[in-house]
């Protein structure tokens, strides 16, 4: 049921990404989903048959792999309905009504300020709908088909109860891939075909110079193949062809459906996993990563500070690339996790492990990695652990040089930190690729827009036009002094100092710093300090 569930929301993620206007359009809601729930299927091991070992397994990898706000709410109501599952063998439509209802009261429980009109209303109105409906006669698969009905009126509903969906003309983006998610388990139950769709995520490229003459083999290779059965091939037989390959690696997943067969097996001899499955048919894809490559990567994404030793508490930071990855160790972070493909409670329980001190201060530095920070505070139990409110890098950026790291009292490191953020006033500058209403404005496509939360600021058609009538604005509101800006790829480093040039020949007195960003892709942050 989850997998299909995963298949289907996988076939409709690019909908339900142009959806997300809330908390901030940012278009992830699908694919954080996607991700979280992704991973959580891959902790299965394939030796697991009955229910109580799947449930508990899958529980605890979806709540460690979840990424972004979406991610981690659909985890634990994932969670909850597993933990019902636990002792049992056979689930009937009582027990299931009830996990869904533990459900929604772990979804709930995992956002500090639970906002109607989002998935967190779909779930809790669909569960309370086919609890009201429930006579004792309907099984797992009639509460699915009713559940689907009662989220998708309540999804419908859901511009009614937040404002920023009905001034978008749109309906919530979690609420949708929850409605995506049940109509996946509707299909499997009703036998539908449904086609495998590969999980597409932005992953960091690798660095092959990694590995090199000099290097030693040990992880082997992770292979996947998905492979078309042929008439004139050797007869197929599941558990004849998948203790073959037991024989040829470990880690091994076989899912066949049909005729067609999907292997997933970590092997030092991918030449001879290949020769054996050609002889049932021929490949539509193949895919050989390098572990050792991949192991490498891995232990670079999440990164410690040689500088520094002791102190009363460790700082744990999260920064969007690389660059950022360095430059806060420079300014003083002592562990930063590089979240170029997100971040996700395992990467912080990682980060966690490395610290040897009772205290830490996590920096999670975007909206969608609080939540995930939170969840790993909870699971962690070798430190004190204290989740600032940080929202964006430009925060971090300007609390790392203001920290005291003798200070004992984390309430006054908080209080220093939540100062150092509210004098703040962060802007984000965007181009927009299709048109848009936000703030009750309407956007044209290739339009620049700036806005700083909820507050739409200005819209031109040139990024310097929009960056200076953003920064007229602000001074005027707001005495500052600083202002630093954060460039991406796409905006040039002479464009910036055009723009610097511009403002002060417009009588904008301020000091001005610029920070390339390898992953800031359309957009410009601007933080005035």
């Amino acid at each position: 049921m989850v997998d299909y569930a995963v298949r289907n929301l996988n076939k409709h993620v690019k909908a339900v990404n142009k959806l997300n206007v809330f908390p901030v359009p940012d278009g992830d809601t699908g694919t954080n989903m996607v991700t979280t729930i992704h991973k959580g299927l891959m902790g299965i091991g394939e030796k697991m048959v009955d229910l109580p070992s799947i449930s508990r397994k899958f529980a605890r990898s979806v709540v460690f792999e979840a990424r972004g706000n979406s991610g981690v709410i659909v985890s634990q109501f994932l969670k909850g309905i597993s933990e019902k599952f636990y002792d049992v063998d056979v689930v009937d439509g009582q027990l299931f009504i009830a996990a869904l209802e533990k459900g929604v009261e772990y979804a709930y429980a995992s956002v500090a300020t639970p906002v109607e009109g989002t998935m967190l209303t779909v779930v809790k109105d669909a569960t309370e709908s086919v609890k009201a409906e429930f006579d004792g006669s309907q099984g797992v698969g009639d509460i699915i088909d009713s559940f689907v009905a009662h989220a998708k009126r309540s999804l419908e509903n859901t511009p009614e109860l937040l404002a920023v969906l009905k001034e978008s003309g749109v309906v919530d983006s979690g609420g949708a891939g929850i409605v995506y998610l049940f109509e996946g388990m509707k299909k499997y139950l009703d036998g539908e075909s449904l086609d495998v769709v590969e999980s597409k995520s932005e992953a960091p490229a690798v660095d092959y110079d990694a590995f090199n003459r000099t290097s030693r083999f040990v992880y082997g290779y992770c292979t996947e193949l998905l492979v078309q059965l042929l008439d004139s091939g050797e007869p197929f037989a599941y558990e004849v062809f998948r203790q073959a390959l037991t024989e040829l690696g470990d880690s091994l997943v076989v899912s066949a459906e049909k005729d067609k067969v999907r292997i997933h097996i970590h092997t030092h001899t991918p030449e001879k996993v290949f020769a054996f499955c050609h002889r049932y048919g021929e490949f539509l894809t193949a895919k050989i990563e390098n572990m050792t490559v991949q192991h490498t990567e891995l232990s670079k994404r999440i990164l410690c500070s040689d500088e520094r030793s002791g102190g009363a508490y460790c700082v744990v930071a999260v920064a969007c690339d690389r660059r950022i990855q360095k430059l806060f160790l420079e300014m003083g972070a002592d562990i930063v996790i590089c979240a170029e493909a997100g971040v996700s409670t395992k990467d912080y329980l990682e980060a966690f492990e490395m610290s040897e001190l009772k205290n830490i201060v996590v920096f999670p530095n975007s909206s969608d990695a609080i939540l995930a920070a939170m969840q790993a505070k909870k699971l962690y139990t070798g430190s004190q652990v204290t989740v600032l409110n940080s929202r964006s890098i430009a925060e971090c950026y300007a609390a790392l040089p203001t920290l005291d790291f003798e200070e004992a009292d984390m309430e006054k490191v908080v209080d220093g930190v939540t100062e150092i953020i509210n004098n703040l006033q962060v802007v984000s500058i965007a181009k927009r690729d299709s048109s848009v209403r936000y703030a009750l404005s309407d956007i044209s496509p290739d339009e620049y827009y700036s806005f700083s939360g909820k507050e739409l600021i200005a819209i031109s058609k040139g990024l310097k036009e929009t960056a200076v009538q953003t920064v007229k604005r602000i001074m005027k509101q707001y005495e500052k002094e600083i202002i630093t800006i954060f460039y991406g790829p796409s905006v040039p480093a002479e464009q910036v100092e055009a723009l610097v040039e511009s403002a002060g020949e417009q009588g904008i007195w301020a000091e001005f710093f610029t920070v390339p960003v390898d992953s800031l892709p359309c957009l410009m942050m601007i933080s005035f300090e």
